[in-house]
């Protein structure tokens, strides 16, 4: 459990940065239509992993096509997810793969939507895994 819970902080930590300087304000949602929050079993957590993973995935793509296969940046997260969780490993790389070629599908070439694709998927990440450290954590 230890261990999941540093995994967690780490990842909210590498996605957080570059993802802050992204986000824009978001209006809140009236009370009424606030939604429960998930039950947060292992069911939960697999699918979290997996929709982690394909949003590295596309990411990654993303980040190649625009600044070139050297930078490994969400490939080298991917691994370490895998590291943590082996029992998810076929699950994450499939997710990871399946991410990178929705990406591919969608954007051939690099551009500002591009760029901008690339900043709601390390959004897109950071909640994710904010929900993932937040099941480990009690909040």
């Amino acid at each position: 459990m230890k261990l999941r819970t540093l995994f967690c902080a780490a990842l909210i930590g590498a996605i957080a940065l570059p993802a802050a300087a992204q986000q824009q304000p978001r209006r809140q949602q009236p009370q009424a239509q606030a939604e429960q929050p998930p039950a947060r079993g292992e069911d939960w957590y697999r699918g979290q992993l997996v929709e982690l993973s394909e949003v590295l995935g596309g990411a990654h793509y993303l980040r190649v096509i625009c600044d070139g296969r050297g930078d490994q940046r969400w490939r080298n997260y991917m691994r370490g997810v895998i590291e943590r969780e082996p029992q998810y490993n076929g699950l994450l790389v499939e997710g990871f793969n399946r991410g990178y070629r929705q990406e591919e599908a969608r954007f051939p070439v690099c551009d500002a939507t591009t760029r901008q694709m690339e900043a709601e998927l390390r959004a897109r990440g950071l909640r994710v895994s904010q929900g993932l450290s937040a099941r480990h954590t009690g909040h």
